[in-house]
């Protein structure tokens, strides 16, 4: 597998597992034991993840909204660590926003028995659920012990779930659309980075 492959299957695994909720279902419950919630909640939080500029803008956005100082705490640590150059992953606007195909990364998980994705019947559209095994959290648990490397990336997924505070896909969509240069960008071409941006609007607050 190579290297970019394996850093996005673990990205997405700790993703999943983070956001997952207990599998109450009995037909897939026992094999299954957790679940998570919705294809469009996953890549707006893989969003984040990626664009760690974008998830500062967050963090402010919340700090001025609620006053939590360990927001703003966050959101200076990301430039502090110098992850908007060092950490970024690009993705690409598409018609609904920022968006890449998770086909590649689902397959590896489904086949290894990690995960199983299930189409959910709505009266107004069909998401995607996404079923989690035993095996999935024991090997987000291994993967900790024994590659610590990939420490930040179970660190940044508890960080954007806290962040998103039980919102779902569309209001998670919603909430980056309403940043101008991730709305505006034309598709098929890379979501800017807002770094400057927010580095000033950080500034401010220290003065």
């Amino acid at each position: 597998m190579a290297n970019t492959e394996y850093r996005d299957a673990v990205r997405i695994l700790f993703l999943l597992v983070e956001g997952s909720v207990d599998n109450g279902e009995p037909s897939t419950g026992s094999a299954f034991p957790r679940r998570f919630e919705g294809e469009t909640r996953l890549q707006a939080l893989d969003f984040w993840v990626r664009y760690p500029d974008y998830l500062a803008d967050e963090l402010v956005a919340q700090y001025e909204e609620t006053g939590g100082a360990s927001l703003l705490d966050a959101a200076r640590a990301i430039f502090d660590d110098n992850e908007p150059s060092e950490r970024s992953i690009p993705m690409l606007r598409r018609y609904f926003g920022a968006y890449e195909p998770l086909d590649t990364v689902l397959t590896m998980l489904g086949t290894a028995g990690l995960t199983k994705a299930i189409t959910i019947e709505h009266p107004t559209a069909n998401p995607q659920h996404f079923l989690l095994s035993e095996a999935a959290l024991n090997l987000r648990d291994r993967i900790l012990r024994e590659h610590p490397v990939f420490e930040w990336y179970a660190a940044r997924a508890e960080l954007v779930l806290r962040l998103s505070r039980g919102m779902g896909g569309s209001l998670l969509k919603k909430r980056q659309h309403e940043r101008k240069e991730y709305h505006d960008a034309r598709v098929d071409d890379l979501i800017p980075t807002i770094a400057e941006a927010v580095r000033a609007k950080l500034e401010k607050f220290e003065a």
